[in-house]
């Protein structure tokens, strides 16, 4: 395997197709919504924040998975090409037994009465329909997030775009049919949605399946997997990590239960809003991935003395690129608002709320940087101690502005400048001030 190469050109083609393939993601979360906001604000509030739910506990598949990039990475640095597949297969059988764990998890939170927690019930009863044909996709997703994981770390994003593609197009496809109806098929409304996101992801999985047969052959399950001691130094690996990716989308899902208690328009707007703050991800996604592999696979071939230009690099490309997708939410956010609301309060809500976001998403492009930085260095537990830190200022704030003086839904957003700026500021004091440059893997 060739060494990386660590030019605009090289890390434009590591990060470009997995931001395209998240950008299919995104249209699939603006589909959901559109046909949703069209079904009723029931629909959208309640199956949006079973989705927000959904995510959250997904995160401990995503963190088990990052980090097996980040080993993957690694090892590829240092030319042990074969310990990659010992760690896909090993890697697998694990995200899937904790996918088959979470899906019994939920169903028996749902079975205690989960939904009571709404103050509308209506809401509340279109969120347990939704998750409970939802939670299947943690066996298939898990899957996924682990094949994507070898592939990223082995620099070959490509296949994870037409994955991403294939999986966006099912479930776009199958929003059209499912939540309002097509001939002689049933409008499902929110249910609709659930059944076409499960498809959809055992869809993607059985092209990533695919390509790792044929990349790779029966080496895939066939490979000496990893032995106690490697599995326990991964689970170490991972944990910080899983708690941190837990935690914060954890607290972004409060966040909107927290909305919820301010009013049902106050919580549309913060769904239609979301869709826009997601466009940031859709660079970022692409450049937090990329920081991984190139930080962990550098230092693992000895190249530390061009981490701090690539980090240079990484910072121009994800700015420009937030800056190029999220531009409306400033220049033109009542053009981007229109389409979801019918009442002239709701669209004028959201279009203020739109230019807050971007402020956001300039922010995060910086900060996601700094703290991928850190995480492909392997050193998970500062990256976790300072998202935790960032979070307690997060959620103070949150509740204040929502449950003791409840503001107007654009100044309730602007919470999100103090998670991004924490992370930021507490990841360059890190990277000053400790040698994160030294393997620890």
């Amino acid at each position: 395997m060739e060494p990386l190469k660590t030019d605009y050109r090289s890390i434009l083609r590591l990060a470009l197709p997995v931001s395209a393939g998240t950008f299919m993601q995104f249209l699939v979360v603006l589909t959901d919504n559109y046909f949703l906001s069209r079904t009723s604000d029931v629909a959208l509030n309640g199956a949006g924040n079973a989705g927000l739910l959904y995510i959250t506990l997904a995160m401990i598949g995503a963190g088990f998975s990052n980090t097996g990039q980040i080993l993957i990475a690694r090892r590829m640095g240092e030319g042990q090409q074969n310990e990659g597949l010992s760690i896909l297969s090993s890697g697998l059988m694990a995200v899937a037994a904790v996918g088959l764990f979470l899906i019994l998890t939920v169903e028996v939170a749902l079975s205690a009465g989960f939904s009571n927690i709404f103050r509308d019930a209506e809401t509340g009863l279109v969120f347990s329909e939704f998750l409970n044909i939802r939670k299947w996709g943690y066996l298939p997703s898990f899957l996924m997030m682990m094949l994507n994981a070898f592939f990223m770390g082995t620099a070959r994003s490509r296949i994870l775009m037409w994955a991403m593609i294939t999986t966006g197009t099912v479930n776009v496809i199958g929003d059209a049919l499912l939540i309002g109806g097509h001939g002689f098929i049933p409008a499902l409304g929110a249910q609709g949605a659930a059944w076409a996101s499960l498809t959809a992801e055992c869809t993607g999985l059985l092209v990533l399946i695919g390509c790792a047969f044929r990349h790779h052959g029966r080496a895939v399950w066939a490979s000496t997997r990893l032995d106690r001691d490697k599995l326990r130094d991964w689970v170490k690996l991972a944990g910080p990590m899983v708690a941190q990716l837990t935690l914060t989308l954890g607290t972004w899902s409060m966040f909107f239960f927290l909305v919820e208690q301010v009013g049902v328009l106050e919580l549309k707007v913060s769904h239609i809003v979301r869709n826009f703050f997601m466009l940031a991800f859709v660079v970022s996604q692409g450049i937090q991935q990329t920081t991984r592999t190139f930080v962990s696979g550098l230092i693992g071939a000895g190249r530390q003395n061009e981490l701090h230009q690539v980090m240079r690099r990484l910072f121009v490309v994800n700015l420009c690129g937030i800056f190029l997708m999220a531009h409306g939410g400033v220049l033109y956010p009542a053009v981007l608002a229109s389409p979801f609301f019918d009442d002239p309060v709701g669209a004028a809500a959201a279009a203020r709320t739109l230019p807050v976001i971007f402020l956001a998403m300039l922010i995060y492009s910086g900060s996601s940087v700094l703290l991928s930085t850190i995480q492909g260095s392997g050193h998970t537990t500062p990256a976790l101690v300072i998202e935790l830190s960032s979070l307690v200022v997060y959620t103070t704030l949150a509740i204040y502005v929502t449950l003791i003086h409840p503001q107007p839904v654009w100044r309730i957003w602007w919470v999100e400048l103090s998670y991004f700026s924490g992370l930021g500021l507490g990841s360059v004091l890190f990277l000053l001030r400790w040698d994160w440059k030294s393997k620890v893997l």
